[in-house]
């Protein structure tokens, strides 16, 4: 059994599903993933009373677009990461398509390393979403 939330607007496409035999969060984007649609993501994550809002997640950016995503963009992310203090402890796995993508989610990944004062999440980068669920399941 799982939990759906989708969001389709006419500039606005992710969905938030929850796992609950495995107990993670799965958001998978589409081709375009605005800093402003991520707030609103974590929004839905943290007000949902389906799950609890420090549940780990796999963040499905296959589809997304990694030629419009810059460093800007990527520090972006982290700044409204550090609005969520509720999601502190949730590991995040990111499943990627490609080297391009996969170098850029490794410098998203270093950024929040280097912001361990403020975020204290484990974050994985991973081409396939198996490699991802293991490594969630793991820990």
């Amino acid at each position: 059994m799982s939990v759906r939330h989708t969001v389709k607007e006419e500039t606005m496409s992710f969905d938030i599903r929850f796992d609950q035999k495995k107990k993670i969060l799965i958001v998978t984007v589409g081709d375009t993933f605005t800093v402003e649609e991520f707030q609103t993501a974590m929004e839905e994550i943290t007000r949902s009373k389906q799950y609890p809002p420090d549940a780990d997640a796999l963040w499905d950016l296959r589809a997304l677009d990694f030629a419009a995503i810059d460093a800007y963009y990527l520090k972006g992310i982290i700044q409204i990461r550090r609005k969520y203090p509720e999601r502190n402890t949730a590991r995040l796995a990111h499943i990627v398509k490609g080297d391009f993508a996969f170098g850029m989610m490794r410098m998203y990944q270093i950024y929040s390393d280097l912001d361990q004062d403020h975020l204290n999440q484990k974050v994985g980068i991973f081409k396939s979403i198996s490699e991802g669920e293991e490594w969630l399941l793991s820990q």
